[in-house]
């Protein structure tokens, strides 16, 4: 089995968001496959598939942090491609290049793992919070006139 852990990304924190996952479990992937993309408060990294094989677990799901070093995934190199997979693989794909933007802005609320537990802690909905940052982002000050601080 080959272990699938977070990478310490960046020199100022060691905790990064789970943004989305391109793999579900039991899909066969080839080394070098993205298989999830993750978020710091400075930006956006691909995780790869260091080894060919099968996703047996998930263990961090979609929307939820982790801290460097965590097991996100586990993969079985012995695993095969099945013909189901490798269809289900060109869907991923395709649905990736489609939309993963516009998947982001209907469903994912992009906000930095700090605020994100503020939102959490002050009970305020980060779908219902209005941005008032550059480009719509959403600033402390948003979560917490959201959460009527």
């Amino acid at each position: 089995m080959h272990d699938v852990t977070l990478p310490k990304l960046s020199e100022d924190t060691d905790e990064s968001l789970v943004v989305l996952w391109f793999v579900s479990e039991g899909d066969y992937v080839e080394e070098g496959t993205v298989l999830c993309e993750v978020q710091t408060e400075k930006a956006v990294s691909e995780i790869r598939a260091e080894a060919s094989g099968t996703v047996k677990r998930i263990h961090v799901k979609r929307g939820d942090s982790a801290k460097a070093g965590t097991l996100l995934a586990v993969i079985d190199p012995k695993g095969q491609a099945s013909e189901q997979s490798i269809s289900s693989e060109k869907v991923h794909l395709e649905q990736a290049e489609e939309g993963s933007a516009a998947q982001d802005e209907a469903s994912f609320t992009r906000v930095s793992p700090r605020l994100r537990r503020l939102a959490k802690e002050l009970g305020a909905k980060l779908e219902d919070v209005k941005g008032t940052g550059k480009n719509g982002a959403i600033t402390e000050q948003d979560i917490r006139d959201e959460a009527g601080l």
